[in-house]
């Protein structure tokens, strides 16, 4: 069928008459669509931004402490009765002073002799070799322990029997014994004296330099060198015998220091201030004795 027999039909009129209803529906629905996309744009640019929350770490959680059993009230319960401290009565060991010379082959080559009885050494020579011993050390290579020390010579207990052994070069002799126990610390002293040095040590502790009102010092000399100085007892003789000094000891070292230097003594006594103990080495007899002072 071609136009023109369509427009003959009658089609075409009929086509004519919806048009315009069709036109106007169509034209309601642009309308619409374009009034909703209009409204959809509007509040899109107006709306507010959404809002994201900052994200912040959880803080960690600490974990509860263990609780811990308190034993104190079952300590103070006292379960098995009240404990009791048995207090050890000190053991007294006796000095035999006058104890017969020993037989062991032992050399006895120095001693140091301090105001402080466990401070007290001895060396000992045996089979060639030399050690140093305190109290109560056993003598290698014997079963001879060390038992005091004084001036000239040491006692050993030799299985349980008292014993003397002379520093090299000396005699045995009984009576220089009483002297040196006398002048030893280690003897037997009532509590006065050692009340009286206790408070000497005291004041030299505060001054090192008051031990010079007890132990006095001149120097002596042979052809305009100086040989030494000549020890003396000072206002007290009580740390001057305690410390195992004898009237006629010649100073020749103090704390290592060679006292025939004239140099040395300005040294010493600049450094007094500062010295909690002395180790004076005298000769005596032609031999070195090491006397050791504590404040």
């Amino acid at each position: 069928m071609d136009l023109t027999q369509w427009r003959l039909n009658g089609s075409w009129p009929l086509f004519l008459r919806c048009q315009s209803p069709l036109s106007q529906i169509f034209t309601i629905l642009a309308v619409a669509l374009s009034a909703w996309v209009v409204g959809q744009s509007f509040w899109f640019i107006f709306q507010p931004k959404p809002t994201v929350a900052q994200w912040v770490a959880a803080a960690p959680v600490a974990a509860s402490a263990p609780a811990r059993l308190n034993i104190q009230s079952l300590r103070k319960s006292d379960l098995f009765g009240p404990y009791l401290v048995q207090i050890a009565s000190p053991v007294t060991s006796t000095v035999k002073v006058d104890a017969p010379p020993t037989r062991l082959n032992l050399t006895l080559v120095g001693v140091v002799a301090s105001t402080e009885q466990q401070r007290s050494l001895a060396v000992i020579a045996n089979r060639g070799q030399q050690n140093t011993y305190g109290l109560h050390e056993e003598i290698e290579g014997t079963q001879a322990v060390l038992k005091a020390v004084f001036a000239d010579r040491v006692i050993i207990d030799n299985s349980g029997r008292d014993e003397t052994l002379m520093l090299e070069g000396r005699e045995y002799q009984t009576a220089v014994i009483q002297q040196a126990v006398h002048s030893s610390s280690h003897a037997s002293i009532d509590a006065s004296v050692e009340d009286k040095l206790a408070a000497i040590r005291d004041e030299i502790r505060r001054n090192p330099q008051e031990i010079f009102k007890y132990v006095a010092l001149s120097q002596i000399k042979q052809d305009d060198n100086i040989i030494g100085y000549r020890v003396s007892p000072g206002k007290d003789s009580a740390l001057f015998q305690a410390v195992g000094l004898q009237a006629g000891d010649i100073a020749i070292q103090l704390n290592g220091l060679d006292l025939t230097d004239p140099s040395v003594m300005t040294q010493v006594f600049q450094s007094m201030s500062d010295l909690t103990e002395l180790n004076l080495t005298v000769e005596r007899d032609g031999q070195p004795h090491d006397i050791y002072i504590q404040f």
